[in-house]
C-alpha cells in the first residue's frame, strides 16, 4: 500500500516536472487561398460558441501619400460610416443586436477590422462586415462628420506633453518618410482629405490580392470558405501600387529639441532607430531590452533612475519593429531640474549594457517572462486570428511561433551584448523633451540644443 502510494506520488511530481519543463505549442492554422488571391487563416477552437473573424489589408498610413498624412486612418474609420447598401445605422444595428464585437484600427504597417460573436450569429453578422469591407459608401455627410470628429481628436491628443514629446521624435527620426506622422495625422492634412481622396485610396488598396482574413473559433472549415466564396468571390483583385519609401535620414549628431510648456516636468523621448520586424536577431534584441527597460520593476533603468536616484516615477524603454525600421526609444519623465541627470542617466545605462555582461539572474528572468507571457498572446480567440495575422504581414514564416520560442531560449549574454552594440545609439542619438525651458539645462557634450 505504501508503496503504491509512493509511486504515485512520484508519477505525479514527474508529470508535473515534465510539464514545467515542456515549452507551449502554439495553435497553427490551415491556410487557403481563393481565385482572387485572397488568404484566409481557418483555426477551428470549439471550447465556446463564439467565432472571431480579423481582416488585415497591407494599407496602413506607410501608404499614405506626401501630404495626406491620415488618409489610410480616415479610410478605415469611414468603413463602418455606411455602404452603397446599408447605412451606418444599419451595420451598427445589426452588431448590436446580436452583441458583437466590432472594431477598426489604422497601424502604420496595415489596417485590421475585427468582429467577435456567437457562432449562431456568424451567417448574420459576417456578411455585413465583408460589405463595409469591399462597398464602403464614402457618404459625403458621414465624411463630414468624422473629419471634425478626428480634427478634435487630433486638437486633443496636442495638448498633452508625453504625446507632444513621442510625436516630434519620430518628425526628427524620419523625415519626409511616413513613419514621421502619427496614423491619425495631422489637423493641415486631414482638413484636406475629401471625399474623393478616400474612395480613391480604397479602390487603390483594398483588394483580395492585398488582404488576408483569419477566422478562429466555432465553425467547420468547409462552411467557412463556402461563406467566403458567396460573399467575396466578385471581389475582383487588381495590381496593388507599389510602395515606394524616402530614405531615412541618417543622424548625423546628438541633436536635441526642447518644446517649450509652463510645466513641472520634463517629458523626454531619447530616440534612434530600431530593427525591422523581420530582423534575425529580433529575440537578442527582446531579451536586451526587457533587461535594459522594458521589464517594468527589474529593468535596469527603473532600478536605477526611479528606485536608486529617485528621479522618475515613469522611465522605460521600447522599440516598435515594423516593415521598415522602426522607432527604439527610452522615455523618462522627471522634474524639468533634474533632466540632465535623467539624460546622462539613461546613456550610461545604454553603454553599460553595452560593456558589460548581463547577469545570469537577468538573463533568466528575462527569458522566464517572454516564455511565460507567450500562451496569452493566444487567450482570446480574437488574439489568435490576429497573431495569425501579424505573422503574414512580416513574413515570418509557418513554423514562426516555435522558433520564436526556441530563439528566445538559446539566447546568450553575448547575444545580448551583440545586440545592445547593434541597435543602441548612447553616442549618436535624437531627443525630444517638453519642458519649461526656464528651468530645464543641459549639459551634454557634443549635444546640438534646439528649443521651440
Amino acid at each position: 500500500m505504501r508503496k503504491t502510494a509512493f509511486s504515485l506520488a512520484l508519477l505525479l511530481s514527474m508529470t508535473v516536472l515534465a510539464a514545467a519543463q515542456n515549452i507551449w505549442t502554439p495553435p497553427q492554422p490551415k491556410k487557403i487561398v481563393l481565385k482572387n488571391g485572397l488568404t484566409v487563416l481557418l483555426l477551428e477552437n470549439h471550447q465556446l460558441p463564439v467565432v472571431s473573424v480579423d481582416v488585415m489589408i497591407k494599407a496602413g498610413s506607410i501608404t499614405d501619400p506626401a501630404g495626406y498624412a491620415g488618409l489610410a486612418n480616415f479610410t478605415t474609420e469611414m468603413l463602418a460610416k455606411g455602404t452603397f447598401s446599408r447605412s451606418a445605422f444599419d451595420i451598427a444595428d445589426n452588431f448590436d443586436f446580436v452583441g458583437a464585437q466590432f472594431s477598426v484600427k489604422c497601424d502604420y504597417d496595415a489596417v485590421f477590422i475585427s468582429l467577435t460573436a456567437l457562432a449562431k450569429d456568424f451567417n448574420r453578422t459576417v456578411p455585413v462586415l465583408f460589405d463595409l469591407l469591399t462597398k464602403p459608401a464614402f457618404d459625403s455627410l458621414e465624411t463630414g462628420r468624422l473629419k471634425a470628429e478626428l480634427l478634435s481628436a487630433i486638437e486633443a491628443k496636442g495638448d498633452r506633453p508625453n504625446t507632444q514629446s513621442d510625436e516630434a521624435l519620430n518628425r526628427m527620426l524620419y523625415g519626409l518618410h511616413p513613419y514621421a506622422h502619427p496614423e491619425m495625422g495631422d489637423a493641415e492634412s486631414v482638413s484636406r482629405i475629401s471625399r474623393q481622396d478616400l474612395a480613391g485610396h480604397h479602390q487603390r488598396h483594398y483588394a483580395p490580392n492585398n488582404c488576408i482574413i483569419a477566422v478562429v473559433g466555432d465553425f467547420k472549415s468547409s462552411q467557412i470558405k463556402k461563406i467566403l466564396e458567396q460573399n467575396l468571390e466578385n471581389w475582383p483583385s487588381r495590381n496593388i501600387p507599389k510602395l515606394i519609401l524616402p530614405e531615412i535620414p541618417a543622424i548625423g549628431q546628438p541633436r536635441a529639441l526642447l518644446i517649450n510648456r509652463q510645466i513641472n516636468q520634463a517629458y523626454i523621448n531619447l530616440g534612434f532607430l530600431g530593427p525591422k520586424r523581420n530582423d534575425p536577431g529580433y529575440q537578442a534584441i527582446r531579451v536586451m531590452n526587457y533587461i535594459l527597460g522594458g521589464g517594468g520593476f527589474v529593468s535596469r533603468l527603473v532600478k536605477n533612475i526611479r528606485m536608486i536616484q529617485g528621479l522618475a516615477y515613469d522611465v522605460d524603454s521600447n522599440y516598435d519593429p515594423r516593415t521598415d525600421f522602426g522607432p527604439y526609444a527610452l522615455s523618462v519623465q522627471t522634474k524639468c531640474a533634474s533632466a540632465d541627470t535623467a539624460v546622462k542617466s539613461l546613456i550610461a545605462e545604454m553603454r553599460r549594457i553595452q560593456q558589460e555582461p548581463v547577469s545570469d539572474e537577468e538573463l533568466k528572468e528575462a527569458k522566464d517572462y517572454i516564455r511565460g507571457s507567450y500562451p496569452f498572446r493566444f487567450e482570446t480567440n480574437g488574439q489568435t486570428a490576429r497573431q495569425f495575422l501579424y505573422v503574414e504581414l512580416y513574413g515570418l514564416g509557418r513554423d514562426y511561433f516555435r522558433q520564436d520560442m526556441e530563439k528566445t531560449l538559446a539566447v546568450t549574454k553575448d547575444d545580448v551584448m551583440a545586440a545592445a552594440i547593434k541597435y543602441l545609439k548612447p553616442d549618436n542619438f535624437l531627443l525630444a523633451m517638453v519642458t519649461d525651458t526656464t528651468q530645464t539645462r543641459l549639459d551634454i557634450p557634443g549635444l546640438k540644443i534646439e528649443k521651440q
